[in-house]
C-alpha cells in the first residue's frame, strides 16, 4: 500500500519544509490526551494548518501545538514551538514521534516503527538520517495508522492549543 502522492512533499509545499516535529498518537479520545499532554482548555482555536503555521517558531517558552483526528483510533500533533521536551505522553500511549530539521538536514526516525509488520517493502534506515529518508518513513506511519497524507488531510481544521506549563 503506497500513497497517492509524496508525504513529505505534501507537507513541504504546506510550508512544513523547514522543519517538523510531529507525533501521532494512538487514541481518538482528544479530551483524554490533550489532559494526559496537559493542554489548557481555555487556550485553544479551532484553525487550519496556514493558520497554525504563523505560530510555526514563535519563540515562546510555552508548547504550541496544532491537534486533532487523524485517523480512527489515532490523534496528529504539530509542534509549533520549539519547547517539546517531554511533550508527548510516552508510557500511557504509543507515539509515532517525527523530527526533522533541514538546517542541519538531520531526521530522526520514528521509534517503535522498525521491524512493524508490512513495512518489509520500505528502507527505513535505523533511526537517523537526511531529508531524502522522511517519505519511507512517513509512508510508514500511514500503514500503521491507516491513513496516509493528503490533501483532504491538510485541509481540515484542527485545534491550535498551548499547554500548560507544568
Amino acid at each position: 500500500m503506497l500513497p497517492e502522492e509524496s508525504q513529505w512533499e505534501l507537507l513541504a509545499a504546506a510550508g512544513l519544509r523547514e522543519k517538523i516535529h510531529a507525533a501521532w498518537i494512538e487514541g481518538d479520545d482528544a479530551a483524554a490526551i490533550a489532559a494526559e499532554m496537559r493542554i489548557d482548555p481555555a487556550r485553544t482555536l479551532d484553525c487550519d494548518l496556514a493558520t497554525a503555521l504563523r505560530w510555526h517558531g514563535a519563540g515562546t517558552p510555552t508548547p504550541i501545538l496544532w491537534m486533532g483526528r487523524h485517523a480512527p483510533g489515532w490523534t496528529f500533533a504539530l509542534a509549533l514551538t520549539d519547547s517539546t521536551d517531554d511533550l508527548w505522553p510516552a508510557g500511557r500511549r504509543r507515539v509515532l514521534d517525527f523530527c526533522y530539521l533541514r538546517e542541519i538536514d538531520e531526521f530522526y526516525g520514528v521509534p517503535g516503527i522498525y521491524g512493524e509488520d508490512g513495512l518489509d517493502d520500505l528502507w527505513l534506515n535505523d533511526d537517523q538520517g537526511d531529508e531524502s529518508d522522511l517519505d519511507p518513513h512517513l509512508i510508514a506511519v500511514g500503514r500503521i495508522t491507516g491513513r496516509f497524507i493528503d490533501r483532504d488531510w491538510l485541509a481540515e481544521r484542527r485545534t491550535l492549543c498551548r499547554v500548560a506549563a507544568s
